[in-house]
């Protein structure tokens, strides 16, 4: 069975190593991101199963990365991670395109349920 891709997009160069790491020790093929410019660029170019986008980045945030890649019509499933969980920014993430939120700080346990579900899905 193919593992599945995860496109994961954070400016923070510790959050992706950690993330790369544990997607790949869960038996995710884990790509990662650390320009939101070229995240459109990326999933065109390695068609991620789902992504996995940091809401408050340098330059871009979540929701016009979100955007971004709405308005080129991939329908790739992306989470986005944000500490901001107040309802009128679930709304505008999901109004954007947005599978779903993942709050911040998660645990391990938290992340992995969200990447099943929204797996299995696509």
């Amino acid at each position: 069975m193919a593992r599945s891709k995860i496109l994961v997009v954070d400016d923070d160069p510790g959050i992706l190593a950690m993330l790369h790491l544990m997607l790949r020790l869960e038996g995710y093929d884990p790509i990662v991101c650390s320009e939101p410019q070229r995240v459109v660029d990326t999933m065109v170019r390695e068609k991620p199963d789902l992504v996995l986008l940091d809401a408050l980045m340098p330059g871009f945030d979540g929701i016009q990365v979100l955007q971004s890649i709405r308005a080129r019509a991939l329908q790739t499933p992306v989470l986005l991670v944000t500490g901001n969980t107040n309802e009128a920014y679930l709304q505008l993430a999901m109004q954007a395109g947005a599978a779903g939120l993942l709050a911040k700080p998660f645990v391990k346990e938290d992340l992995l349920e969200q990447l099943q579900k929204f797996l299995a899905k696509s």
